[in-house]
């Protein structure tokens, strides 16, 4: 997991720069394609949680329930998807070397061995956790094992400064079980995570899965119990230009907003956003990583049945702007990770990227739930090229938990968004 970049010029902000990361999944031979899938082929998957965890250490609080973490952790995913672990102990210490194959042993392990130490040696202080999955040529997954960076903390009580272990958990699961980054901001399988702390409040959100992480892992293995699963859509976008876009795609329940699934479109355009429940979906694409285009698009609503797979090819057009939305946050700080809220209350809330202003841009949702005052917005700088607005949001008592996006239209009718940057809990 890297550091992500949190923008600020002011000193009480460096502090929270250094407690932030983003996931880190390196995979071994054959090399994977955008397009590939993984998955185990048996879903009944054994994992050795090594002694290093259990053990006194100095990289685990005193106290902390490992075991319940990890427990807790296996028992989200088996409750959603059709998959089953066993766990088991072990006193291996060390990571399958990278290569076509490991030793087939599924490891957790947070030892200060060479091995598992090399895996962090570039960046030691802005990991918090790697995943290396080993698997075949027609894309099942043989080994994977979970290295807890043994330069971090880890605690299970909300220590301050600490990395939660129970979130950090969950999360490397969901790659073992062939999951992939995640562009949804308040997901477990989101790009970024942050120790304890964060927005200078404890936030244990990320323990639990957003609907997008469940579709994801039902779209590889099936529902557990759920009758009204699974249906997709899936297709192609192209935009009449001989270099591909590198282009996002996300489903939004279209009677409340929340966020049931995203997938990263392959190189080709292509995509498929499976597992999701049956029912009614406004689906969007969003252009990633290209500066001066038009972010974000509707590719329409939706029906869905039971087992339904709906095929959406469609070309999108890009339009110049330099209108992007890249942060949000709360309490005078700005973040790549969702803001965690409460239904029935008003936040001040704060965005930033680029030319945001807040006489030049309106934020609005697609969720009936959610509203933003205009009445009192105010600008702030956070420097390095990053502008900011502040508005009052407030929550409806009647809002269903989920994450919520946050969209923003300029003068010129551009629009952009964060996907999932808000997360209603109970």
């Amino acid at each position: 997991m890297k550091l992500f970049q949190k923008i600020s010029v002011m000193v009480w902000l460096i502090a929270i720069l250094a407690m932030n990361a983003l996931a880190s999944v390196p995979t071994a031979a054959p090399p994977r394609s955008d397009q590939q899938r993984l998955r185990w082929k048996n879903a009944s998957i054994k994992i050795a949680l090594s002694s290093s965890l259990t053990q006194p250490s100095s990289n685990i609080k005193t106290d902390s329930d490992v075991l319940g973490a990890l427990r807790r952790s296996i028992e989200i995913w088996q409750s959603v998807a059709d998959v089953e672990f066993e766990l088991v102990m072990s006193d291996k210490q060390n990571v399958s070397p990278s290569g076509v194959a490991g030793d087939r042993v599924n490891l957790i392990t947070i030892a200060q061995s060479p091995d598992n130490v090399l895996l962090f040696s570039k960046t030691p202080q802005t990991e918090s956790a790697k995943t290396r999955v080993f698997y075949n040529g027609i894309g099942h997954i043989t080994e994977a094992d979970i290295v807890l960076n043994p330069f971090q903390q880890f605690s299970t009580d909300g220590t301050f400064g600490t990395f939660d272990l129970e979130s950090t958990l969950t999360q490397e699961i969901g790659h073992l079980l062939g999951l992939r980054h995640s562009g949804v901001l308040g997901a477990t399988m989101a790009d970024s995570t942050a120790k304890n702390g964060n927005f200078g409040f404890v936030d244990f959100g990320y323990r639990s899965l957003a609907e997008s992480d469940i579709a994801a892992a039902r779209d590889l293995y099936g529902a557990f119990t759920d009758d009204a699963c699974c249906a997709a859509i899936s297709g192609k976008l192209t935009n009449g230009s001989a270099k591909p876009a590198k282009l996002r795609v996300w489903a939004e329940e279209s009677k409340t907003g929340r966020v049931m699934g995203q997938v990263e479109a392959a190189s080709d355009g292509s995509f498929r956003l499976g597992g999701l429940h049956v029912g009614t979906y406004s689906v969007f694409w969003q252009k990633l990583g290209a500066p001066g285009a038009s972010t974000i698009g509707q590719l329409g609503t939706f029906d869905l049945e039971m087992d339904e797979t709906r095929v959406v090819d469609e070309k999108v057009n890009f339009h110049a702007t330099e209108l992007t939305l890249d942060y949000v946050g709360i309490n005078g700080q700005l973040a790549d990770l969702a803001v965690p809220l409460s239904a029935g209350r008003d936040y001040l809330i704060y965005i930033g990227g680029n030319n945001i202003r807040s006489e030049q841009i309106t934020i609005n949702f697609s969720s009936p739930f959610l509203k933003a005052s205009q009445d009192l917005p105010f600008d702030r700088d956070f420097g390095q090229n990053v502008s900011a607005a502040g508005f009052v949001i407030s929550v409806d008592k009647e809002t269903p938990p989920g994450v919520y996006s946050i969209f923003a239209t300029g003068v010129d009718g551009s629009r952009t968004s964060l996907i999932g940057a808000l997360n209603v809990e109970n």
